[in-house]
């Protein structure tokens, strides 16, 4: 449990992260006016965050940030920018919905579960393959509502248990 933060302190993590990032320290009242929230309930998350050890605090003092804290953030910006990407590029989500939708996806599952999920999307950056076939297919059926031609040949094939030569590389 020492490792796992709510959404709300992962927020107030990540503006200790951008704060210290910018100012080397931070101050409550910085997070505080950082996030728009009122001071006590943000001395409250400090003291939490401190006690785990994801920040350095002693009470009216500095506010920095531990190596465990700063690996937290930055995986969690890394994750965020992931799902985020894929909302965009793959899913084609609306520019105005993706922040919403994405940090809806990152505290709706588990964390194995997203974890398998972010490992998969970040796997579908970096491939040096050209872009799935299934993918280029995805969009056009998202854009126009129907199948390909040549994707309904593969699916009419399908029964057979071969799809060795789905489209014959003709879906892109």
């Amino acid at each position: 449990m020492q490792n796992e933060l709510t959404e709300s302190l992962e927020k107030y993590l990540l503006a200790i992260y951008e704060i210290v990032k910018v100012n080397k320290a931070a101050r409550v009242k910085d997070v505080s006016s950082y996030l728009n929230i009122g001071g006590p309930a943000t001395s409250d998350a400090v003291k939490t965050l401190a006690e785990r050890k994801f920040i350095n605090y002693v009470p009216y003092g500095i506010i920095t940030i531990t190596l465990k804290g700063k690996k937290k953030a930055e995986t969690k910006i890394k994750r965020h920018k992931t799902i985020s990407n894929f909302l965009e590029k793959v899913l084609m989500v609306e520019q105005s919905s993706i922040e919403e939708n994405a940090k809806k996806i990152e505290y709706s599952m588990t964390e194995d579960v997203l974890d398998k999920f972010v490992t998969f999307l970040s796997f579908m950056e970096k491939c040096s393959c050209k872009e799935p076939k299934w993918v280029n297919s995805y969009k056009y059926f998202s854009a126009n509502g129907k199948m390909k031609d040549k994707c309904n040949t593969c699916i009419k094939n399908k029964t057979k248990f071969d799809n060795s030569k789905c489209c014959s590389g003709s879906c892109n």
